[in-house]
């Protein structure tokens, strides 16, 4: 995915509240949360929340969007590894990325 696309979704994200990992069920939810907070008959400045509005929505089909669009894969990569042990082969050492591995 293109660097550009990514910060769209980073950014979304932020617009709606939601942490780093967010199932479809949170990303609703947020949503939901986000237009009650912001509605045009809600809130004081009608043209102020309606320009939030906007942005919620768009921040909510991106989001929405990505969640159905991402490919999921159920078996292991071309090395043999799953996803865990693909990372911690790559970035294990890496003082940043490095974590606790489960056995």
């Amino acid at each position: 995915m293109k660097k550009d696309k990514w910060k769209a979704i980073d950014k979304a994200r932020r617009i709606l509240g939601l942490t780093e990992k967010a199932s479809r069920n949170e990303i609703r939810q947020a949503y939901m949360r986000a237009c009650k907070l912001n509605h045009p008959d809600i809130a004081t400045s009608g043209q102020e929340s309606e320009k939030e509005i906007s942005r919620i929505n768009a921040a909510y089909r991106l989001l929405m969007e990505y969640a159905d669009n991402y490919r999921i894969n159920f078996m292991p990569n071309e090395d043999g590894m799953d996803d865990t042990d693909w990372w911690f082969y790559h970035f294990g050492q890496d003082p940043i990325w490095a974590g606790e591995k489960e056995e």
